[in-house]
């Protein structure tokens, strides 16, 4: 009986644990990526968290990487990296402070 409740218990966890999980950390998908990005975004940085996946992924296609080795917040963070190669470093850090990432 002891067992039974045990891996009822371990099965229950990790359904929780995966369906409280962000889409952002969703493996990338070019037919979802939109809907995911949009749906584990807020409404303040749905058009920026958009961007910033949008030029990984071109960034990613031009240099040959494949995309879905990355997650969606994987993908949103390589992002601010390439703003930051046009931008200074404290105009990455303000986005990143109003956006609390």
């Amino acid at each position: 009986m002891k067992e039974v409740i045990k891996i009822v218990a371990i099965s229950t966890s990790t359904l929780i644990l995966f369906s409280c999980s962000s889409p952002l950390d969703k493996r990338y998908n070019s037919e979802t990526m939109w809907a995911d990005v949009r749906e584990g975004s807020t409404k303040a940085t749905d058009s920026l968290n958009h961007e910033l996946c949008g030029q990984a992924v071109a960034d990613n296609a031009i240099h040959g990487v494949k995309n879905e080795d990355f997650t969606y917040r994987e993908l949103i963070d390589k992002g601010y990296k390439l703003l930051g190669k046009a931008h200074s470093e404290a105009y990455i850090d303000s986005l990143r402070k109003a956006n609390n990432l």
